[in-house]
């Protein structure tokens, strides 16, 4: 052998073994195939992935890769170039995604196709985990219920979500056509959000809240959360933007505003003093008017103020504890009371009475959690009615004594037609029956004539003494008088009086009362209702006195009647009413156009005179 084949040989040995160094240490899979893709060669790596050396490459091939890998073979085979992504399976059963290139050779004079393989997988494994995360992204992208909004440093929207489009009404290809401050956002919160995309673009992630004018003016609130696009170099691209609709929980704190402040000026408004207390009693909301009514030094701690407040009950006096005022028992019992009437000592050392309310206030549970009170003074009103009530007792008692002295004028009166006048009217009569006796012929007439006036003058009287006073109210009681008087009354009218029922003994003020109380029914029977029968009631239980006098006259309307009676001098009925009323009574009147009247008449009768009327009874 020359000594350059010599030197061939050894330079080709060199080769090899620099070719088997780097093929066997490459991490890379090395294969030298026959063109129909049997096998001759395969490097450690290899038989590191796949256990063995497949005897043909298409026996590795994943079954969907298959068609296309022999597709490439047939394009390599012709001189082609390009790569192939495929899938192996490995010794242990699983599959490797293998980036794979080929060339045609030539070796030992023959054309063969090497083929070198990368192991991706991990590769693959992060593309399909990129691409599910974009898919995801998407997806939510398209489906969020919040608006996903991308943005350049001047506001120009370079991608928006459909939810958008849903909320203001702009189709989404005009919104990709907007400036969100030119077109969205209200103008008086364009200064603020303006600062907030300088700060996202230098980097400062933001949270804040915006607010958006729709395609039909209304108003959209948003809670925004913004950081910046960057991309794989590092340049910051667009402030990504997440806005989710608030607008209902806005609205609703500002109706919460509005109502809060409706109530603060509702309870400065109020003449009353309103209060709301804690679960422990202590003030947290009062109005003007409670430091009004209490002093400015109002005590808002529930136990000191329970404890030194000074008052006691209007009616009996009695002091009030700590556990009894109305917003103590409210919290402890639960309990409403209204209108409870308190005489206090205010902080300032004034007295005054208030008219005292508290109810508790519960939870969703039920639960108390506070209390509301209401103070109200009414220290000049009940000044007044005391006043008041005074006047009309003192009235009382002068309209009892003013009728207690008409009837001793009447009675008077009556004694003096009776006695005096009748006595003259008497003399009269005998002076004129001896004028008779002496007279002549030509006188008889006129004297008997005058004598026969004289007796009905005399009737008359006797009559009017009667009505004045009938002295059978003292002797017979007010059960016989009544019967007289109705007597009287059909005789003197025509009208038939029909009396029913009995009566005890009734006392004298009792008795005059319901006299002259029936007397004057008939008077306005009489007078207005043109009534053919009239019926008196006559009963007696319980200490009570009962008469009721009723007609089938024209009848009136009781309501209109009353309220004109005083305006037009019609005293009848305000007349019984207040005899009635004087004596503890009362008086009840039923009428309609059309269907008579009924008077109803209770007047109590004392017990003294109940018990001496049994053994009578």
């Amino acid at each position: 052998m020359s000594k350059i084949d010599s030197r061939e040989t050894s330079r080709l040995r060199e080769r090899e073994a620099l070719f088997e160094v780097l093929t066997e240490s490459s991490y890379d899979l090395i294969r030298l195939h026959e063109l129909d893709g049997r096998s001759i060669y395969a490097n450690r790596a290899v038989m590191q992935l796949l256990g063995e050396n497949p005897a043909n490459l298409f026996d590795s091939f994943h079954p969907e890769d298959l068609a296309n890998g022999r597709q490439w073979w047939q394009h390599i085979l012709t001189g082609g170039r390009d790569r192939i992504e495929w899938r192996v399976r490995d010794a242990a059963g699983g599959w490797h995604w293998l980036e794979s290139r080929a060339s045609v050779v030539q070796y030992e004079g023959k054309q063969r196709v090497t083929t070198v393989c990368r192991d991706i997988s991990e590769r693959k494994q992060a593309e399909e985990a990129l691409k599910e995360s974009e898919t995801k992204y998407r997806a939510f992208f398209q489906l969020s219920n919040d608006v996903i909004l991308f943005a350049d440093r001047d506001g120009n929207i370079l991608d928006i979500n459909p939810r958008a489009e849903q909320l203001t009404g702009y189709p989404q290809s005009d919104l990709l056509k907007m400036n969100v401050f030119q077109h969205l956002i209200v103008q008086e919160d364009q200064p603020v959000i303006r600062q907030v995309l300088r700060d996202i673009f230098e980097g400062q992630p933001r949270t804040y809240e915006e607010r958006w004018r729709t395609r039909d003016g209304k108003i959209i609130y948003f809670e925004g959360s913004s950081v910046t696009g960057v991309s794989q170099d590092g340049e910051v691209l667009s402030s990504d933007c997440t806005l989710r609709d608030i607008t209902d929980r806005k609205l609703a704190e500002n109706a919460l505003l509005e109502s809060q402040q409706l109530l603060q000026l509702v309870l400065a408004t109020l003449p009353v003093g309103v209060a709301v207390i804690d679960r422990a009693g202590d003030i947290l909301l009062s109005n003007v008017a409670s430091k009004i009514i209490w002093g400015d030094m109002l005590i808002v701690s529930g136990r000191r103020r329970w404890a030194q407040t000074k008052g006691s009950w209007h009616d009996s006096g009695k002091s009030i504890g700590p556990t009894e005022w109305a917003s103590a028992r409210a919290l402890s019992e639960g309990k409403t009371s209204l209108n409870e009437l308190i005489d206090i000592e205010t902080y300032d050392g004034q007295r005054k009475t208030i008219q005292n309310s508290a109810a508790p206030i519960r939870n969703a549970e039920g639960a108390i959690v506070g209390a509301v009170f209401v103070n109200e003074d009414v220290t000049e009103r009940v000044r007044a009615e005391e006043a008041l009530r005074e006047s009309a007792v003192r009235l009382q008692h002068l309209s009892h004594r003013l009728l207690a002295v008409q009837e001793e004028e009447r009675r008077h009166l009556a004694r003096e037609l009776h006695d005096e006048f009748g006595q003259l009217l008497a003399s009269i009569t005998v002076q004129l029956h001896a004028a008779r006796s002496a007279a002549g012929e030509a006188a008889q007439s006129i004297l008997e004539e005058c004598m026969a006036l004289l007796q009905r003058a005399g009737a008359q009287v006797r009559s009017l003494a009667l009505e004045l006073r009938p002295a059978m109210l003292d002797t017979a009681g007010l059960d016989s008088t009544l019967r007289w008087l109705a007597e009287q009354h059909r005789q003197r009218t025509g009208v038939a009086v029909d009396v029913v029922g009995h009566l005890n003994d009734v006392p004298g003020n009792q008795a005059i009362a319901g006299f002259r109380m029936v007397q004057e029914a008939l008077t306005n029977v009489v007078r207005h209702a043109r009534a053919q029968h009239i019926w008196i009631e006559l009963s007696q239980a319980d200490g009570t006195v009962k008469l009721v006098v009723r007609d089938d006259g024209v009848g009136f309307d009781v309501t209109k009647t009353l309220a004109q009676a005083a305006g037009h001098g019609h005293l009848g009925l305000l007349g019984m009413q207040e005899r009635a009323q004087i004596l503890g009574g009362s008086l009840e009147v039923d009428s309609e156009p059309g269907r008579g009247t009924r008077l109803r008449i209770s007047l109590p009768v004392p017990e003294s005179a109940a018990e001496l009327a049994e053994p009578m009874a």
